[in-house]
């Protein structure tokens, strides 16, 4: 397995993003589209997500003076999840788990979920283009979380002097930083705009 380097991040969501930069004037490194499920509670910091039926769940490391977030895989596993990892899905959302009872597919976790009533599964449709600024990774996406469609621009590499160079670059260090996570508790408020 590759070595797992933490990264850092910052990200800003509203309905429409401009930067004060062209980003089509820097080399895109991706284009990628993608349909994914979060999962989120109204306390969990940490991330989880569903894409390609595997889960990935990211783990908040810190955040700097300058508000930057450094991220770190804390789990990846292909469905069916093991009880462990179930367990590992729940201390991410910072609730208790259900007594662990065999394997578990994307399905019963997801019912799970909804069952509980006390975190959330949304649905975020996703076109992303990536492009090197400066060396730092830029990604600047169209989202639509349960249908609802905002705009999501962040910077992210593993040394956070870059990272914030490349906010200022982009006009954006007056925005607030938001994570996915944020984002979907402020959505599920509706308080997203």
């Amino acid at each position: 397995m590759a070595e797992i380097i933490p990264r850092w991040e910052w990200r800003t969501f509203a309905r429409t993003i401009e930067t004060q930069i062209d980003l089509a004037a820097h080399p895109q490194t991706r284009h990628v589209e993608s349909s994914e499920t979060y999962l989120a509670s109204p306390t969990s910091e940490d991330n989880p997500k569903i894409r390609n039926e595997l889960i990935d769940i990211k783990a908040l490391q810190q955040v700097n003076d300058d508000g930057l977030e450094q991220w770190t895989v804390a789990l990846k596993a292909s469905f069916p999840l093991s009880g462990d990892q179930v367990s590992a899905v729940y201390r991410a959302l910072k609730l208790d788990a259900p007594p662990a009872s065999g394997e578990c597919d994307f399905d019963t976790l997801l019912r799970m979920i909804e069952e509980d009533g006390r975190a959330w599964a949304v649905s975020a449709d996703k076109v992303r283009d990536l492009y090197d600024v400066d060396g730092c990774t830029v990604e600047a996406s169209r989202v639509t979380l349960d249908g609802e469609a905002f705009e999501t621009v962040a910077a992210e590499d593993p040394d956070p002097v870059k990272v914030w160079n490349t906010v200022g670059k982009l006009g954006l260090q007056e925005r607030e930083n938001m994570s996915y996570v944020k984002a979907i508790q402020r959505f599920k408020a509706g308080a997203l705009a």
